[in-house]
């Protein structure tokens, strides 16, 4: 009967153990798969499987809330962290630097990644003047990317991890991190068959 017991014990401990583990694993103590309910924080549902939040296990300075997206059966799948507003001028030195301050620290976790720095074709915003316009106007991409395909060290389940740096105004800018677990297709067609299920 002890021995029950104690192996009962050591089965309860491992179980824990384990979801202490997982739950405080991935980016901003969030987890591939975590459950809605298993959420501590406020979420706000601004549409169907999509939350806004600022409240997350771990938070990072950098950021001030969080967009996350769950599939109804296969948990979270997406975390979207959406950065301070950075104070600049047109030519957008500020929000250059906070970029690659971030890509540096996150080159350190996934380290090979893909950078994608450019104007479009037929943008006019080409001169160095002209950085945060071109951003603003969608015409300036300034990107880094850590897949699998690029060598990239993902961890956590994750498929996906991209940097992006987004401007407001000609004067504001910000960065977002986005990051996509492997179940991003799983949950994708469990959405689909939820909404046509409402039709």
């Amino acid at each position: 009967m002890k021995g029950k017991l104690v192996l009962k014990a050591v089965v309860i401990f491992c179980v824990s153990t384990f979801t202490v583990t997982s739950a405080t694993a991935g980016p901003f103590g969030l987890y591939m798969g975590m459950k809605i309910s298993e959420f501590k924080g406020t979420l706000k549902e601004i549409k169907p499987h999509v939350y806004r939040t600022s409240e997350v296990p771990k938070k990072h300075s950098a950021f001030e809330y969080y967009i996350l997206r769950f599939g109804p059966e296969s948990g979270l799948y997406y975390i979207k962290a959406i950065g301070s507003d950075i104070s600049t001028n047109s030519y957008g030195r500020e929000v250059l630097d906070e970029f690659n301050s971030m890509e540096a620290k996150l080159e350190k976790i996934y380290e090979k990644h893909k950078r994608l720095d450019f104007v479009m074709h037929e943008s006019i915003w080409k001169e160095e003047r002209d950085w945060m316009p071109g951003l603003v106007r969608n015409e300036r991409v300034l990107s880094a990317l850590w897949t699998e395909e690029d060598g990239s060290e993902l961890k956590d389940d994750l498929n996906t991890v991209c940097l992006t740096a987004r401007g407001a105004n000609r004067n504001t800018g910000f960065l977002v991190v986005e990051y996509l677990f492997s179940n991003q297709q799983k949950c994708e067609v469990e959405i689909e068959a939820a909404e046509d299920g409402a039709l």
